[in-house]
């Protein structure tokens, strides 16, 4: 009884924690998912600047008055503003739907990580740009 209660003691004094082995293993994964992370975001923020440029385009009142080259203009300048630059306002298609003009956004976006694997980001919306 008491040989078994000076073991239990003796097995919680024992040190715990990351061997040199599990220290550099957590140090490679977080630095993988850093490199993730440092490729995927910038993507997703250029992704979110073109969306919000497009709907800035979409409040203003004097766009059912614009033509195609006035509203590539617009773009094209905040593009410019928020340093878009996988894309341009001549890549982004305008048409004519039944419900009024649709503004179709379609690229995709690769960043390379390391040794040909890629991360690409593919984009195929239709966007209407009446209200």
């Amino acid at each position: 009884m008491r040989a078994t209660k000076l073991m239990r003691r003796e097995s919680s004094k024992r040190q715990r924690g990351l061997t040199v082995i599990g220290m550099l293993l957590l140090i490679v994964v977080l630095g993988f998912m850093a490199l993730i992370a440092m490729k995927v975001i910038p993507m997703y923020i250029q992704y979110f600047t073109i969306k919000s440029t497009i709907e800035s385009i979409r409040k203003e009142p004097q766009l059912a008055q614009m033509g195609l080259a006035e509203i590539q203009t617009a773009i094209q300048k905040r593009f410019d503003i928020g340093y878009v630059d996988k894309i341009t306002a001549k890549d982004l298609k305008l048409r004519n739907d039944r419900s009024g003009r649709v503004l179709d956004l379609v690229y995709e976006d690769d960043q390379p990580l390391f040794y040909g694997l890629h991360v690409v980001l593919k984009v195929n919306e239709a966007i209407p740009l009446t209200p």
